[in-house]
């Protein structure tokens, strides 16, 4: 089989990089927003809910007993 002599790969070059895109800076800063956001969130809300440890959470009958 005989090839055409412009059908070869020329590997002579190095590819040279276009670089890191723009984008990809964008992305990461709005990802790194998101996850303190995030952290924010589950901070400021882990209160909601939770009976803390205090005189009156010691009154709060937890079997569903009646009295």
């Amino acid at each position: 089989m005989i090839i055409r002599d412009d059908e070869y790969l020329d590997f002579s070059k190095v590819p040279e990089s276009r670089g890191i895109p723009s984008s990809l800076y964008r992305i990461v800063f709005l990802g790194l927003i998101a996850i303190f956001a995030v952290g924010a969130a589950v901070v400021l809300m882990s209160g909601y809910g939770h009976h803390w440890p205090s005189e009156k959470t010691l009154r709060i009958p937890l079997n569903n007993a009646q009295q």
